[in-house]
């Protein structure tokens, strides 16, 4: 593998390169994918209702979802704050919107593969390899789905991003500082301050920059200091910690061999091709000539973030694209030919794009994001009943279905029939459900039939994306 970038290239300005004018193209591949990749995900609204209630409503807990810390972040209380203003300070100003939400998950994978690109060049990979790891990684789903989705995992990304970038401009206090800060925002995301670390000794042992001693002393720093901010941002996180339920929690986490890397593999049977790849290329690694491979450090890096997610045995796959960037750049180590370049290109192409066939024909089937004129149809609506009943719209307790949740992010609570109590639903000011399930494959949303008619009175109805909306209010 050429490691040394080409006169040809670093005389251009840096717009010119190539790998910038692929991810150009991958912007418009995920602009053009907005609201298309996938049905309208309950993760995408939950995620954002925690940045609303913290924002907006200055409530750090989940009130959409009604679950607590440790069962799905429960909020903001513990995790999350860094995205939550993030997204909070945008959609404010711009809407909140999920095209909106999706457009800074666009903005900020862009922004990561931006700097692997330039930390790849800095540390000495030629021009053409990087070209295709950033292919490799950008239309490998793990960065699609990261870009197409409000879940948190976009600045998680960038902080490792960022943090690598850091690293190779010889900035290693500043480097593991931003890579331990992005384990607030999710707790798997401890794995970027392991690999960040790893990294650092890796090119400090290639350059001798600075002695072990040296640099493991500028790796506590950068740790302390993350800590240090960590609970500023959470002052109270001792005792939420001790007052969570470990044992229900851990009775209810499914368990994985290897943790979300595992999960990835399994749950999703599109990915055992990718498996596959991997498999071979460790197995590649044990000839002669390729066998130091496996003591570079994005083997090393996702060795140790392999061993990390065994255990914390989270399950959730949306976590790889935490490791994606060091899978990507250990297999085209181990395959990469400059010669093949094109033909390596194409495969990368014929690779990934048949999962998007699979996930449209997945998700063709299920119901889309309503769109901004269908939420404001709907907060018409629902003003039109505050009206009826006599309270102001933004006092209205509603409980109703996810989709329609943008419509009034104010004191929403999700109809699943997990959480929802008949108590719940009498105490409601506004019941907001549809005559059939959106979302077909699941059964956790309760629709207007399994509601006695005899306790509810209908005040509004509609039709949205060709199904029956129905405004009911308790009677009682």
């Amino acid at each position: 593998m050429s490691t040394k970038p080409s006169s040809e290239e670093d005389s251009l300005a840096w717009y010119q390169r190539r790998e910038y004018i692929l991810i150009a193209f991958l912007g418009l591949l995920y602009l053009a994918l907005l609201g298309k990749y996938s049905g309208f995900e309950l993760d995408n609204i939950w995620f954002l209702s925690f940045s609303h209630s913290f924002w907006v409503d200055h409530i750090p807990i989940d009130t959409f979802m009604l679950t607590q810390f440790p069962d799905g972040m429960g909020g903001v209380i513990a995790f999350g704050k860094l995205a939550a203003v993030l997204q909070g300070a945008v959609l404010n100003l711009a809407g909140w919107s999920l095209a909106n939400a999706i457009l800074i998950s666009v903005a900020f994978t862009l922004f990561s593969l931006v700097l692997l690109a330039q930390t790849c060049r800095r540390i000495g990979f030629s021009a053409n390899f990087t070209l295709c790891f950033i292919a490799f990684l950008g239309f490998t789903e793990p960065f699609v789905a990261m870009s197409q989705r409000a879940r948190y995992e976009f600045l998680a990304v960038f902080l490792l991003s960022l943090a690598l970038w850091l690293a190779a401009r010889d900035r290693p206090t500043l480097a593991i500082f931003i890579g331990a800060l992005a384990t607030e925002i999710e707790p798997t995301a401890i794995v970027v301050a392991f690999a960040t670390a790893i990294f650092l000794f890796s090119l400090n042992a290639r350059t001798r920059v600075l002695r072990t001693s040296q640099l493991l002393l500028r790796i506590l720093i950068g740790v302390a200091a993350a800590i240090a901010v960590y609970f500023l941002l959470h002052p109270h996180v001792v005792s939420v910690l001790r007052s969570a339920d470990w044992d229900t929690f851990g009775k209810r986490t499914t368990r994985w061999p290897g943790g979300f890397v595992g999960a990835y593999y399994i749950i999703y049977r599109r990915h055992l091709p990718e498996l596959a790849l991997l498999i071979a290329a460790v197995a590649t690694c044990f000839l002669p000539r390729k066998r130091h491979l496996l003591l570079e450090w994005p083997a090393l890096c996702t060795s140790t973030i392999v061993v990390a997610a065994t255990l914390l045995r989270w399950p959730n796959p949306e976590y790889f694209c935490l490791i994606a960037p060091f899978v990507c750049l250990f297999i085209l180590q181990v395959f990469y030919s400059d010669g093949c370049r094109k033909w390596i290109l194409a495969a990368i192409l014929l690779f990934t794009l048949p999962q998007y066939a699979w996930r449209y024909r997945v998700w063709s089937s299920r119901h889309a994001a309503i769109s901004q004129h269908e939420q404001s149809e709907v907060s018409v609506a629902i003003d039109r009943a505050a009206a009826l009943i006599g309270k102001p719209s933004e006092q209205l307790k509603i409980v109703g279905n996810y989709t329609l949740w943008f419509a009034h992010p104010h004191l929403f609570v999700n109809i699943n029939r997990l959480i929802v109590t008949p108590v719940m639903l009498r105490n409601a000011d506004l019941i907001l459900c549809f005559d059939q399930p959106v979302n077909p494959p699941s059964r956790q949303d309760i629709v207007c039939s399994e509601l006695n008619s005899a306790e509810y009175r209908q005040v509004d109805s509609m039709i949205l994306s060709g199904n029956q909306l129905r405004l009911l209010q308790p009677t009682q």
